[in-house]
């Protein structure tokens, strides 16, 4: 007699389908959370090289490195390559450029000048998270040298400038209340105008707060352009080559719902796919970034000793610029932040 074979029936290749689909639907966050984390510990692991740079360029040079040299001609990105294991590069930067030689020299050394364009245009991974899907846009300056497109690199971090805003004036006024300026570990090397503070490169004897209650790194949030990443419409945070892009305040909390101000409404896109919000600056209200992420609940960030801690959405306001200063006397719990 011939056997029959049964197959599977119609019901039972749906319960199959369907228990398949409810296995894959509890493993996929499992899966994605695990990813985070790696994700997450990359980025902890390159603010610590930093770190590193930083505490070797104090040894070698007596102080920590500038955070800007003026609006164009060299950021600490610059200054921290020899510790990142990037010497090439760091040779290659010319740092003629300063802000006061004629033009047509000062256009050849800015960064996305002819003599600088090879360097600023080469990604450094170790300044990218991952986390941040966008964090491999480019924007659109930069120039095109022998037929071949060279453009400039955005970063996913930013340097502490202090508790208020970017210009670190001695004190501002915002909403009717003076605050001061509490230093700051990382300054622009060009002298100081009128009205901003006395605050120069810093050392680490001068941090007076303590290296490890004083941050020095953050993440930040590469800007999305809406045409695309070469369009003329590219958000300029992230952007840490240019002297406004290069730097954080501690002003407002990570991942705050409140905008970054910009020079200008034409340096940011929103409202746009993921960016942060931003508005252009005004005389009330100069321009500063915030410290952002796209982690979970908060940012990382490198403390001058080295270490680097995870700090909340929800940190107090005035815990978060008392970490901030260099010289703000401030009493901090460890169990604050």
């Amino acid at each position: 007699m011939k056997s029959q074979r049964r197959g599977f029936t119609l019901i039972e290749l749906l319960v199959v389908i369907a228990i398949i689909a409810v296995l894959i639907a509890l493993l996929l966050p499992a899966v994605q959370a695990a990813r985070e984390a790696a994700r997450r510990s990359q980025c902890v692991n390159n603010l610590k090289q930093m770190g590193l740079a930083m505490h070797n360029y104090e040894s070698t040079n007596g102080s920590l490195p500038p955070g800007i040299k003026g609006c164009c001609w060299g950021t600490w990105l610059v200054f921290l390559m020899p510790g990142m294991e990037q010497q090439s590069l760091y040779n290659a930067w010319n740092m003629v450029g300063n802000g006061a030689n004629p033009a047509t020299a000062e256009g050849l050394f800015r960064y996305s000048g002819v003599a600088n364009i090879t360097v600023s245009s080469t990604r450094v991974n170790t300044y990218m998270c991952p986390s941040d899907g966008s964090g491999t846009s480019v924007t659109p300056i930069g120039q095109t040298l022998n037929g071949l497109v060279m453009r400039v690199t955005s970063q996913n971090y930013a340097l502490n400038f202090g508790n208020l805003h970017s210009v670190q004036p001695a004190s501002f006024d915002f909403g009717g209340t003076t605050f001061t300026f509490g230093g700051a570990p990382f300054t622009d090397m060009i002298t100081p105008g009128a009205g901003m503070s006395s605050q120069r490169v810093a050392t680490f004897a001068s941090i007076s707060d303590g290296l490890s209650n004083t941050i020095g790194a953050s993440e930040v949030i590469v800007g999305t352009g809406s045409g695309g990443q070469y369009s003329a419409a590219q958000d300029l945070r992230g952007f840490s080559w240019w002297g406004s892009g290069a730097s954080f305040t501690a002003w407002q909390t990570p991942n705050s719902t409140q905008p970054d101000v910009t020079e200008a409404a034409s340096y940011c896109v929103y409202p746009y796919q993921a960016n942060p919000p931003c508005i252009a600056a005004t005389a009330t209200l100069p321009k500063f970034n915030t410290a952002r992420s796209r982690h979970s609940g908060g940012v990382n960030s490198l403390m001058l000793d080295g270490s680097v801690r995870f700090i909340k959405n929800s940190i107090s306001p005035i815990t978060y610029r008392a970490i901030s200063t260099t010289r703000g006397g401030e009493v901090v719990s460890a169990d604050s932040y």
